[in-house]
């Protein structure tokens, strides 16, 4: 496993990271004083002024807050690095503002992080208010539907270091739950002279959009913390099935942990001057697994090569991707191969064990199920008639083809055959929901006659100037409109694809 990225203080050069510590250079650090339950942190509301880090306007995080992700060098859709920005007043639990950073289309794991000096010894509870949308529909800016498994936890650093994947870090229990604020909360002891609160995220899943929000944080001494009852989470009953909608919540089972600071840590030993860093600190060649996560691994992807060696009689092969819920036997049996020529030629020491985003070879006979076409843009034609796309093959019981036309997106082609987008992306083996093309024949549901279905123009549009970190999922938020109805009442091809100073119609 990497080392997570701090995406303003870290860069790799030479095959070392470097670090310095922003965070502590904007002044003198001293202990902070609690007497009276003094909230120890810097800006603990994620109050303004937002800080634009590395010139990018999607890495606005709030004043005395650090981000961080995780980054496996896998595909751009697993662990992606989010976006991060000020939150839509809609999402501000208290104050004037909240921090938001998002992932589309892709898993993340990441958060943000603050350093913060204390006396050794001190016990300490770092408690944050957490919401999450997570939706593969954009339709309800409000509801998560078909959400993406995301886990979220907070966590303590007692030796101050401000690597998320060291075992030193204290971790609550993973929960999850969706569409409205809750508290995560944290206690450890502090072995030095400061410690660092982490907040962390990870969807497991990558359709659809994934936001959260942050607010109200606070890290005080145990026996100063604000006399006021946290929010108590719901335990699960035996036997019953825990709804993933709004108000619901998963614990994730977690073994003890059991901090031992390690030998080789240097104590800092003095704040009258912001910490002095060598140019580059060498990354050690493992990194030991959060010692709270254990049920899950991370996975490289293996290369796959392009002429796999097949077993027995079978004449060809697909690559898929493996979705969650997907078994070597499952996909043995649906695409009319087996458990030990799957294992056998993509190395599986164990055939029980494969990982969302895994790249897999299938072999199969005959070749019924054959490979994807790689994507080409669409070229573009002159003004005479574009020639005709060829006609797809019949297809199987109870699914119908379409051609891919110019304009098309999944989420309008969903719409059109009464679908969701993620039926679709499963239909089609699509890994990235935004890359289809012009001429691309999908499988569809079958209907008896499907119709376009285009957006009326409003009787009175509104109109939005597209702003600096604004995308279509934001812009659905602000004024409570669905991202597919923005999408086609502009003709927009890519979601992706805005920019700033558009003028987008937004329906009412």
């Amino acid at each position: 496993m990497r080392q997570p990225h701090s995406l303003t203080v870290g860069r790799l050069v030479g095959g070392a990271l470097l670090i310095a510590l922003a965070a502590l250079s904007a002044g003198t650090l001293q202990p902070a004083s609690a007497q009276g339950g003094v909230n120890l942190l810097q800006n603990p509301g994620f109050e303004p002024p937002y800080v634009t880090h590395n010139s990018d306007a999607a890495l606005q995080v709030a004043s005395g807050w650090q981000p961080w992700y995780l980054d496996t060098g896998g595909p751009t859709s697993v662990n992606a690095r989010p976006e991060y920005l000020p939150a839509p007043a809609a999402r501000v639990r208290s104050g004037s503002a909240a921090q938001e950073y998002n992932t589309f289309f892709a898993t993340h794991t990441a958060g943000v992080y603050q350093r913060v000096p204390v006396t050794a010894g001190t016990e300490l509870r770092f408690s944050v208010w957490m919401w999450v949308w997570s939706s593969a529909t954009f339709d309800d800016p409000n509801v998560s539907e078909d959400p993406n498994d995301v886990r979220a936890s907070v966590g303590i650093d007692p030796t101050g270091g401000v690597n998320a994947e060291s075992p030193n870090v204290v971790w609550s229990e993973e929960v999850e739950f969706y569409d409205q604020y809750r508290e995560l909360s944290v206690v450890a002891t502090a072995s030095g002279p400061a410690v660092t609160v982490f907040v962390r995220s990870a969807p497991q899943n990558y359709v659809g959009t994934t936001n959260i929000y942050l607010d109200d944080a606070g890290l005080y001494p145990l026996g100063e913390v604000p006399q006021q009852p946290p929010t108590a989470l719901p335990s699960p009953t035996p036997g019953e099935v825990l709804p993933t909608q709004e108000g619901s919540q998963t614990p994730r089972p977690t073994p003890a942990i059991t901090f031992t600071p390690q030998p080789s840590a240097t104590p800092i030993t003095s704040f009258t001057q912001p910490p002095t860093f060598t140019p580059a600190i060498t990354i050690p060649p493992a990194i030991t697994p959060f010692p709270s996560v254990t049920p899950f691994p991370t996975h490289t992807p293996r290369p796959v090569t392009a002429t796999p060696v097949l077993p027995g009689d079978f004449d060809s092969s697909i690559v898929y991707t493996v979705q969650a819920g997907d078994t070597v036997s499952k996909l043995a049996q649906r695409f009319g191969s087996t458990i030990e020529a799957i294992a056998r030629v993509n190395g599986l020491s164990d055939p029980g064990l494969i990982y969302v985003g895994q790249t897999l070879v299938i072999p199969i006979k005959g070749g019924a199920f054959p490979q994807p076409p790689t994507f080409t843009p669409a070229p573009v034609y002159p003004t005479a008639a574009p020639p005709a796309f060829p006609t797809a093959a019949p297809p199987p019981t109870g699914l119908g083809t379409y051609v891919v036309q110019h304009g098309d997106s999944l989420s309008t082609i969903a719409a059109r055959y009464n679908t969701t987008v993620a039926t679709l992306a499963q239909l089609n083996n699509l890994v990235n929901a935004n890359l289809i093309y012009a001429g691309q024949v999908l499988r569809v549901p079958a209907v008896a006659a499907p119709a376009p279905v285009p957006a009326p123009p409003p009787a009175q549009p509104v109109t939005h100037i597209v702003q600096p970190g604004d995308n279509l999922y934001r812009i659905s938020v602000i004024y409570g409109v669905p991202a597919d109805a923005i999408i086609r009442a502009n003709g927009i091809y890519n979601p992706n694809l805005i920019f700033v100073g558009q003028r987008l119609v937004i329906p009412r």
